[in-house]
């Protein structure tokens, strides 16, 4: 049915575009759309104010709707994101459901623009694809990339628990795991009946017709899509007709979007592993797990004993986890019970390279997820091209950093894969005093010289004594790091080591025998890792000032001489890019002020 209102509105909710029947009365435009359309609720009261529709687009739905009443008429406000702005269009309060292609398009489209959301989108999608098909429930079974198993990924519907019974399905277990084996749709009108379908509760509740369809794509499955009814004569043609023109469109959609998601950080991932940041990289890499499944906590070991977390995680050995052999297992979440997990819930993943599990992930959620089985098969995608990276082949047996130092913009420690704070250096002296030593470690420092940095106020004797206490707790926390010479001290790094700034540095010397291309990308690679002066945590540090200030100049040196290589090569906007980030360290450099003007005309 024809819409009887289109109302196009810009980002912050404004009319810009106006297609009504005259009888409504919409005119005006640059107004908000309550003031167009001044809708009331069934009781009268005004609703267009705090318009639920508009509310949860806002908050990341690609759709959303809600019944209105306008000059006495009951209609439905049914409003879409759509670009940058968003779509409102009224109906007849009884019309048919949504059209189901329409619905796919701007499911695709969100997803496409907004990749993060996709837990929320999948779910809006499935009450659109419900509504559409007349059936009362709608279930998303994901499947590994390894095609082990299908976990149960978004739900719309009532009675969820039931459906919780059994979220996940082995492949040839189940009507999901029949289906996924065979690639052929499956349906029954008698399903309290038939011993294929595992979950008893549903039974239980008198469900009678199942729908269960194969999102096929040209290398294989990604998952399952299933419709249910208490209805026996549900019209299963309809339904399989409609997802047989749907179902190549949404599995195309689930994987262009989860194969994205997984490439987006692919290029900072390899850019930090090529300058020996392990740690750093798979830092990044938790990091965009734990944002993409709104885990509290995420943790990932691999085989060798690599191990990094971050968030609050319960503890867990995960030396005999069943994931290390391929399943996917966890506590209170649906999954098989994982042997060593006790407490809290978590899910465990096993993560597959060079045709093996290189490594085990664990999420942890303090409020679990609906489902919780929601995150596993999505990580699992979203991971498939990262593990690689962080576990290469090549690379078995070797060894993470021994030691990694981030001095620059400001100071951070990680010392075997675990980050120190300053009360990890049991006083906060010896926290400084490494800063020192780092500033100067091309050279031996004079004992006494230490002294009077670090203890000017205190009689000779006493600061040694104090100096001396220094280097015992430095020692404890990093072994080796000092070596005493008579009376000098002078810092051991250990052959396995990241200093951003020490990089920085080859780096920078190596741009400068390199000509073009060659050096416009050394030039990129290093000042990448340029984020701000040397020991930015600490900038009134006297004893760091003339390598601060030496680094900054060869900072803002690379940064002119990208931006000439970028003008060069014909990259405008890399050029206009450096010399601003050079003004942006010495807003007085005329040089790039003038080069930045020339460009921008």
């Amino acid at each position: 049915m024809e819409a009887l209102a289109r109302i196009r509105l810009d980002g912050q909710g404004l009319v810009r575009e106006v297609e009504a029947e005259a009888s409504l009365g919409f005119r005006a435009l640059g107004v908000p759309c309550a003031h167009l359309v001044q809708g009331k609720d069934p009781f009268g009261r005004p609703l267009c104010a705090r318009c639920p529709a508009l509310r949860e687009l806002k908050r990341g739905a690609y759709r959303a709707s809600t019944p209105l009443v306008v000059n006495g008429r009951r209609l439905r406000c049914q409003a879409y994101r759509e670009g940058e702005g968003f779509l409102v269009e009224l109906y007849p309060e009884r019309t048919k459901g949504p059209d189901l292609l329409r619905e796919a398009s701007y499911f695709t489209q969100h997803l496409l623009r907004h990749p993060e959301a996709f837990a929320q989108g999948v779910q809006d999608f499935l009450r659109a694809l419900r509504e559409a098909l007349a059936m009362e429930a709608a279930e998303l079974f994901l499947a590994d990339p390894e095609g082990q198993y299908l976990f149960l990924t978004a739900y719309d519907g009532p009675h969820r628990e039931a459906f919780l019974e059994r979220p996940w399905f082995a492949l040839g277990a189940g009507y999901p795991g029949i289906v996924a084996l065979r690639r052929e749709p499956l349906f029954t009108h008698a399903l309290e009946q038939d011993p294929r379908y595992l979950r008893e509760r549903v039974k239980a509740l008198g469900y009678r017709t199942y729908i269960c369809f194969p999102l096929e794509l040209p290398h294989g499955l990604i998952g399952v899509l299933n419709l249910a009814s208490r209805d026996p004569e549900a019209d299963h043609g309809a339904v399989l007709e409609a997802l047989g023109h749907l179902g190549p469109l949404l599995a195309a959609t689930l994987y262009t979007v989860l194969t994205r998601l997984g490439e987006a950080g692919l290029e900072a991932l390899g850019a930090a592993l090529r300058r020996g940041q392990v740690t750093e990289a798979t830092g990044r890499f938790l990091a965009e797990v734990r944002r993409f499944s709104q885990a509290t906590g995420a943790r990932i070991v691999g085989r060798g004993g690599r191990r990094a977390e971050l968030g609050w995680l319960p503890p867990c050995g995960m030396r005999d986890c069943p994931a290390w052999r391929g399943q996917v297992v966890g506590l209170k979440t649906g999954l098989p019970d994982c042997p060593e997990a006790e407490g809290r819930p978590r899910i465990c993943l096993p993560l597959w390279a060079h045709g093996e599990v290189v490594a085990v992930g664990t999420l942890f959620h303090a409020h679990l997820p609906k489902p919780p089985t929601a995150p596993a098969a999505p990580v699992l995608w979203f991971s498939r091209l990262a593990v690689p990276l962080l576990f290469p082949k090549e690379a078995e047996g070797k060894e993470v950093p021994e030691l990694e130092v981030y001095a620059l913009g400001g100071f951070r420690v990680r010392y075997q894969g675990r980050e120190l704070g300053p009360r990890d250096f049991g006083r906060r002296g010896a926290y400084q005093l490494f800063k020192f030593l780092l500033a100067n470690k091309d050279r031996a420092v004079y004992l006494e010289e230490l002294a009077e940095t670090f203890f000017p106020e205190l009689p000779p004797e006493r600061a040694r004594q104090e100096v001396y206490t220094l280097v015992y707790r430095l020692r404890k926390t990093l072994p080796g790091i000092v070596e005493r010479e008579g009376a000098y001290y002078r810092l051991h790094l250990p052959e396995k080591r990241f200093l951003d700034f020490e990089h920085f540095e080859a780096l920078m010397r190596r741009a400068d025998l390199e000509e073009g291309l060659s050096a416009f990308k050394t030039l990129r690679e290093a000042l990448e890792l340029y984020k701000g002066p040397l020991f930015g945590d600490d900038p009134y540090g006297e004893w760091a000032e003339a390598e601060r200030a030496y680094l900054q100049e060869r900072a803002l040196s690379g940064l002119l001489r990208l931006g000439e290589l970028a003008e060069a090569l014909g990259y405008r906007e890399a050029a206009e890019e450096a010399y601003a980030r050079a003004l942006r360290l010495e807003p007085f450099l005329e040089e790039a002020r003038t080069r930045l003007l020339a460009l921008r005309g």
